[in-house]
């Protein structure tokens, strides 16, 4: 397991300086340094197109994380075709509904692989979902560029074929914890979070901000889509701990807050990153003010020029204004063009070339991105906002992860 401790200072080249580093350690086994076979077989690619994938929730609780997303990577593969697609390829990229489902979607990407043979996976979204496939698409050698699934699991050598550009949740929750626990100094700290692995990261990284501190943590697992969030809500209340930090879908977040308020109680908040997105708090920001975020995207109004240029983009492509998961759609589709466009020829064995060849690379949404040959941890980089009215101020600069 991932270990995060807090050390000095360091200097992060996108948006501010930080103002902490988080060493993470792992043992990992060895994994041979990608070679580019430019003669092998490459599924899903012809002398016209490019066929990528991804699963995602495009319906039920978790939908719209899910539908910003896949819209956001479509505009983005859009653009590129008129623009002539990818070494005189057109991008063909498909999206399957997983329903937020583990079980469905290992199906769908079974089906994304075996039958329509592509040739990556390109981004997704959702953990317990994606966690489902990774050993499958291990076992077929299919890279994986870019999903929004940050398990303690992922980003390390034990799965290779999986690149990372989203930081753990276990140290997503410990910086918020430690920011909580430095600024306020709760003494009771809750925790809803869906059940599996998603929750107990977010427990576990909680409760190393704690450390031997004398702040008490109450968690209490939750199944995605729960009808009705009062019993929840009541063991809350009857635990009355000065902050409740949640990690659940989007829509089962502000109906528990919705529940919350009905019989009493409002605590101070605290929440994954998944809040910081306009198609939620513009249905849930009356129940969410106050709430403190994690920001792993660059703020939509971000003087970043490449920032001004991508919402220019996707608004000219869409006819509408892009969101968080439009945003983070956009970027995994940039990074997964990028490395095609890089790859000396289009088999999976150059695309993984390509990928540990990848070095601060500048998207502008998401952090500088670099790989390695024992590096899929591509982005190291969280900040922190706060729900104000219908802005997302920062509270915190982001904060850098570096492996050692």
């Amino acid at each position: 397991m991932n270990k995060h401790n807090i050390a000095g200072p360091t200097k992060v080249r996108w948006a501010e300086a930080c103002t902490i580093v988080l060493w993470m350690a792992s043992v990992t086994p060895s994994f041979a340094a990608a070679v580019c076979n430019p003669d092998e077989a490459a599924r899903g690619v012809s002398a016209t197109e490019i066929k990528l994938g991804a699963t995602m929730p495009l319906t039920g609780s978790a939908a719209a994380t899910g539908l910003g997303a896949a819209a956001g990577a479509k505009a983005y593969y859009t653009m590129i075709n008129k623009a002539g697609g990818v070494k005189g390829r057109q991008i063909n990229f498909k999206v399957l509904d997983d329903q937020y489902s583990p079980a469905v979607a290992q199906q769908q990407m079974r089906t994304l692989v075996q039958r329509d043979e592509i040739f990556a996976v390109a981004g997704g979204e959702g953990t317990p979902n994606f966690l489902a496939v990774v050993p499958f698409l291990q076992r077929e050698k299919v890279p994986a560029i870019a999903p929004y699934s940050p398990a303690s699991q992922l980003g390390t050598m034990k799965t290779p074929y999986v690149f990372m550009t989203s930081v753990d949740y276990i140290t997503e929750f410990q910086i918020m914890a430690r920011y909580v626990i430095d600024t306020y100094k709760p003494k009771k700290i809750s925790l809803v979070g869906v059940q599996g692995n998603v929750g107990d990261d977010a427990k576990k990284g909680i409760e190393q901000a704690i450390g031997s501190g004398g702040t008490t943590l109450q968690y209490i697992p939750e199944v995605p889509g729960t009808p009705d969030f009062t019993p929840i809500a009541t063991q809350l209340r009857e635990n009355n701990a000065d902050w409740t930090f949640l990690i659940l879908t989007d829509t089962d977040t502000g109906q528990l807050l919705q529940a919350m308020h009905r019989i009493g109680y409002s605590p101070r908040t605290a929440a994954w990153a998944g809040m910081d997105d306009k198609n939620y708090i513009k249905p849930f920001g009356d129940v969410s003010q106050g709430m403190i975020v994690a920001q792993e995207t660059a703020a939509i109004n971000s003087p970043d020029p490449l920032v001004k240029q991508f919402v220019e983009q996707f608004t000219k492509e869409t006819g509408r204004a892009p969101g968080t998961f439009e945003e983070l759609g956009w970027a995994q589709a940039e990074i997964t063009v990028k490395a095609l466009q890089e790859a000396k020829a289009l088999t999976r064995s150059c695309l993984m070339a390509a990928l540990e060849s990848m070095s601060d690379f500048q998207t502008g949404i998401v952090p500088p991105i670099a790989f390695g040959p024992d590096r899929r941890q591509g982005v190291n980089a969280i900040g922190l906002v706060e729900i104000k009215g219908e802005d997302t101020p920062q509270v915190t600069p982001f904060t850098e992860v570096q492996s050692q």
